[in-house]
């Protein structure tokens, strides 16, 4: 049995990866919210050295200033510029391409913050030097040490956020990997025992957390499967067994009939008829017989070739019609012993015999793990109204006759892992012949 690829991630993937972004997003709002806040940090910060500055200006003027306006010497930083109640001036020096905004908030008349851009920040504070005397105070700040400050934050913010993800990531999937270790072994235990003994069980005891939960409902279906296929393996096989007895006794008399001689020829052709037909059911109840063994007993590990089967079954064409085999470049092995896929195939072939006009092809189309070869006839094609009913128990062939032909053939192709189903024709599907045709495509697990 093939073990199926996963083409679409594992859930282990999906929760390490849902986990990752969720976390992802988890850092980067905090990283957003953390940049914010420093925002909002570092404009306070600014304002507070902006006012301190200020107000030391103010109280080294106040002191001095015992007539007019006078501004001590060494008192003003750069960037600190002092003005009459004019707009004069007095004294300072500002960045040169702060003058002009300087100038504007020299005629302040209240406290005043402004941005020059994204490079400084300003405060105008207007204040009395003494009685009758006014000035202001124009004091900047450059941003850039701040901004740089909020940058270092940003990518280390960045760096820890990427480190969180991979570790969490990395946890993720560690503890996925050992919580569902269980799972993964149930499963592969469950495929090697459909394919060795249908009655293993799990036996994870009692239910204590989700995974032995799971494991008792497991054990309770597979009971329940067990039990279904084995009450269907022993009524076949006792069917089986109790005709046939009945069915040799009557394929016997037939052919000793025939052996006397002595008969009319309408008799002798009922005879014909009885052994023919008493030889087709022996070998659907020895299909039936070997159906209903345990899989595990007798060919669970055999394999055939495809060569060998179609060679098995060319036989069934007669001499007088057209037999087109396209599958000798398929040289491929098959998953299944030759007889079963023998059995799968001959009633198709039969069917195709059966209805067609003058010619059978045979090809083959190779998949990934299938082989299918499709059977097609230039008969008059499926009948309306037979096409849902051809596999149906009691439908022998495309003109919806009697018997276990396509029944028997799914059967045996769904026991080794196949099918049987109709196929679409397209146009003509054999050149020359009377009808549309059917195609039949028996697929085939290969190895």
């Amino acid at each position: 049995m093939r073990i199926p690829r996963l083409r679409s991630p594992t859930f282990r993937a999906q929760i390490v990866a849902s986990t990752m972004a969720v976390t992802a997003l988890a850092m980067v709002l905090m990283t957003l919210g953390l940049q914010l806040l420093l925002h909002q940090l570092v404009t306070r910060n600014v304002d507070r050295v902006l006012e301190d500055r200020a107000d030391s200006v103010v109280g080294a003027i106040g002191a001095s200033s015992d007539e007019g306006l006078v501004v001590p010497v060494g008192v003003l930083d750069p960037g600190v510029v002092v003005f009459d109640d004019q707009g004069k001036k007095v004294a300072g020096v500002s960045a040169p391409h702060l003058n002009e905004l300087v100038q504007d908030l020299s005629g302040a008349s209240s406290i005043r913050i402004v941005d020059a851009g994204d490079s400084d920040r300003l405060l105008a504070r207007p204040f009395v030097a003494r009685p009758g005397v006014r000035a202001v105070v124009v004091v900047s700040e450059p941003l850039k040490p701040y901004e740089r400050s909020e940058l270092y934050v940003l990518l280390a913010s960045i760096f820890v956020g990427l480190v969180v993800v991979l570790v969490v990531g990395g946890v993720a999937r560690w503890v996925t990997s050992r919580a569902l270790a269980p799972v993964g072994l149930m499963a592969e235990r469950a495929r090697e025992w459909s394919e060795h003994d249908l009655g293993r069980r799990f036996e994870l005891g009692e239910p204590t957390h989700e995974i032995s939960a799971l494991g008792a409902t497991l054990d309770g279906l597979l009971e329940r499967v067990a039990m279904t296929i084995r009450a269907e393996q022993r009524l076949t096989a006792e069917l089986a067994h109790e005709l046939r007895t009945p069915l040799s006794a009557i394929q016997g008399s037939a052919d000793l009939a025939l052996l006397r001689g002595g008969l009319t020829g309408e008799a002798r052709v009922d005879l014909e008829q009885i052994a023919t037909s008493s030889r087709v059911m022996a070998e659907t109840i020895t299909t039936l017989l070997d159906l209903a063994r345990d899989p595990a007993s007798g060919h669970a590990s055999a394999t055939s070739q495809l060569a060998d089967v179609v060679a098995a079954v060319l036989p069934l064409v007669p001499e007088d019609m057209t037999l087109r085999d396209h599958t000798s470049a398929a040289d491929v092995r098959i998953a299944a012993p030759t007889d079963l896929v023998v059995r799968a195939l001959s009633p198709v072939v039969e069917n195709a015999v059966r209805h067609a006009a003058s010619v059978v092809t045979l090809d083959a189309v190779l998949a990934a793990a299938f082989v299918e070869i499709v059977v097609t006839d230039d008969g008059a094609g499926i009948e309306d109204g037979v096409r849902d009913q051809l596999f149906a128990a009691g439908v022998a062939g495309t003109s919806g006759g009697t018997g276990l032909g396509l029944g028997i053939a799914r059967r045996v192709a769904r026991s080794i892992g196949g099918d049987v189903v109709v196929g679409d024709p397209v146009g003509d599907p054999v050149a020359g012949g009377g009808g549309t045709g059917a195609v039949f495509v028996v697929r085939l697990p290969r190895l």
